[in-house]
């Protein structure tokens, strides 16, 4: 999917375009830019803010069913992820009802802040076919042993994990891809370490 048309990179800023494979640290790592003085936008909260807007919502109910994805009246964001993971077709379809509108509120962002490096949280970034947007990408890495064990940490089953997996491009295409990639199988501060240089290599040849 092309989403290009729905956002470029404003003149004289840098968009750092922020993806990884499942639990390699992408919170983190957006957290970090943030210290260091840049935008921090995460694609899906901005996705969550959407799905409470009634007219979305509207919509994903008519083609899923509320039977499907309604808990207590409300849109339950774990049954519509089980929904569009079960079946790429649904995935896709949602993808084009969200993703324009995610990328013009992103691109108004960056538009109204003062921020020179502004970094945008993207899980699905190159399966969205959003790499020509940002004016570089940076992809986290991790062995899978330690992606996984992340990942049933926070609650997952090892079931869940695969899924998920399955549905996104092998981590090591997402590496290959990337103008960037940082390494993050080890402490929190050595990540931070990596994004200190790498934000002060920016800053400095932003002055140039």
């Amino acid at each position: 999917m092309k989403n290009y048309k729905y956002f470029t990179v404003p003149r004289g800023k840098t968009v750092i375009g922020l993806t990884g494979p499942i639990a390699s640290g992408k919170s983190l790592a957006l957290e970090l830019f943030v210290k260091e003085g840049a935008l921090g936008i995460s694609a899906d909260s901005v996705s969550a803010s959407l799905l409470t807007d009634p007219a979305f919502c509207i919509s994903i109910l008519r083609k899923f069913g509320s039977d499907k994805i309604l808990t207590n009246g409300l849109l339950d964001k774990k049954k519509l992820a089980a929904e569009i993971f079960s079946s790429p077709a649904k995935r896709e379809w949602l993808e084009g009802l969200l993703h324009p509108q995610i990328l013009r509120r992103i691109h108004s962002l960056i538009i109204r802040s003062n921020k020179k490096i502004s970094v945008v949280e993207t899980p699905l970034l190159f399966e969205a076919g959003l790499d020509e947007c940002f004016t570089y990408t940076v992809c986290l890495a991790a062995p899978d042993k330690i992606l996984q064990a992340r990942a049933l940490r926070r609650g997952w089953s090892r079931a869940q994990y695969k899924a998920r997996v399955k549905a996104q491009l092998p981590a090591a295409e997402k590496s290959r891809r990337a103008d960037i990639v940082l390494e993050n199988s080890g402490k929190p501060a050595e990540l931070a370490e990596k994004i200190r240089f790498m934000c002060c290599f920016l800053k400095e040849t932003a002055r140039r």
